[in-house]
């Protein structure tokens, strides 16, 4: 008895096969489970609280979202790393992945994030959270063609770290077929801050189709580091700033289609690398800067459709890297230069003078050989676009190509004619 009574004394003590399995089963769950400090199972909220306002469960891809025995860096769009001894989210890319609604407050939570790239979201919205310029360590912050609008916050002045800011506006409703408008209120509005000046160290800045107004602000010439700035097709007002001279590392300008005026600053010639300059559909007056002969890189100037006036000035024919030179629609007068398109222009292929009130003769076109990184591509001539204007007299012969006229040379505005 005593040996039975032992022997049910330690089979209950035992534990029976059924409950050894749920111990494993429950040990092995805790530990598949990660263990998260409150920093990182901030990032997990924060990325949460975007699946569920952007509507993630339709998205085009939300592989491994939402589970919670999944680590975020397996989560698509995620990139993750190592930041002060933690593994944090420092990339997310969800551009063109269907994203529809707004950005949450919580993307404040992701203050290791590096990378954010929500471009092309087309029903993406809503004002920009406060909460995201605190995200200090942000590099990259492209939404180019989302439904973001209100205006820019002075707050952007706290992402020093920024190299490429994207905001380009979407003016027309891209999920419709042809040319829909958008409601003005759908795009980014208000004045540009004079806080974007403290983006020192960003070589990329997208603003351009959106509803800024108010003046440029000179703050923009601390952006040393500048290479491309888009500003254009907004309700931007009052001149260029003469500050834009200290940006001498930038390659390509575009202010276009504003309600900018006055004269194009001469502190513009000290921008030693700048390539592309489009400023046209403005109100701009007073003539070509002379300082623009320093510019030695310039390959494009398109001014078309401004106020500027006087004789065609000697600079247009001093750049000698120009390869096009856009001034239709303005008020230049007199004689189209000799030189202009010579021998010391070897790229320059295209210039545009249509609608001016320009007199005197064509001139005659000078083959040069056109040279690019040293590659001779063969002999070009300069094409003239003159149509609109008050020339006469007889039209070169290297005019007429293959039998033909060169197109837009002729008509000329009535009273004027050019003989062929």
């Amino acid at each position: 008895m005593l040996i039975l009574a032992g022997a049910m004394s330690m089979v209950g003590c035992e534990k029976q096969p059924g409950d050894v399995q749920d111990s494993m089963n429950a040990e092995n769950q805790e530990n598949t489970l990660p263990s998260r400090s409150p920093v990182a199972e901030g990032d997990r909220l924060a990325l949460e609280a975007l699946y569920r306002s952007a509507m993630g469960e339709d998205w085009h891809r939300n592989d491994n979202w939402m589970r919670e025995d999944t680590e975020l860096k397996d989560w698509y769009g995620v990139k993750t790393a190592v930041v002060d001894g933690e593994e944090r989210v420092v990339s997310l890319r969800l551009g063109g992945n269907r994203l529809v609604g707004e950005l949450p407050h919580e993307i404040g939570n992701l203050t290791a994030l590096e990378v954010l790239d929500l471009s092309d979201n087309y029903r993406l919205g809503g004002e920009i959270p406060e909460e995201l310029y605190n995200l200090k360590n942000l590099r990259v912050w492209k939404m180019r063609f989302s439904d973001v609008h209100g205006e820019l916050s002075s707050a952007i002045g706290n992402l020093t770290q920024i190299d490429s800011l994207e905001l380009w506006g979407a003016p027309w409703d891209l999920e419709r077929p042809g040319f829909v408008a958008k409601a003005p209120n759908t795009l980014l509005s208000g004045r540009l801050p004079e806080e974007l000046g403290r983006l020192t160290k960003a070589s990329y800045i997208v603003l351009g189709r959106n509803n800024f107004e108010g003046e440029i602000p000179a703050s923009v010439g601390n952006l040393e580091n500048l290479r491309y700035f888009d500003i254009a097709r907004c309700r931007l007002e009052g001149e260029l700033p003469a500050t834009l001279g200290n940006l001498k590392n930038l390659s390509t300008l575009f202010v276009s289609g504003n309600r900018l005026v006055g004269e194009i600053p001469a502190e513009m010639g000290q921008m030693e690398s700048l390539k592309e300059f489009y400023g046209d559909e403005n109100a701009f007056t007073g003539t070509i800067p002379a300082s623009f002969a320093n510019l030695k890189n310039l390959l494009r100037l398109s001014l078309c459709q401004n106020q500027l006036s006087g004789k065609l000035p000697e600079v247009a024919s001093r750049m000698e890297h120009l390869g096009l030179l856009y001034l239709d629609d303005n008020r230049f007068e007199g004689e189209i230069p000799a030189e202009l398109g010579g021998k010391q222009q070897p790229l320059l292929v295209s210039v545009a003078l249509r609608n001016n009130n320009l007199t005197g003769n064509l001139p005659r076109k000078v083959a040069h050989d056109y040279i690019v990184d040293g590659v001779n591509h063969g002999v070009v001539y300069t094409m003239f676009y003159v149509s609109g204007n008050k020339l006469s007299g007889k039209i070169p012969a290297e005019y007429f190509m293959g039998g033909e006229l060169q197109e837009d040379i002729l008509p000329q505005q009535a009273g004027y004619d050019l003989v062929k």
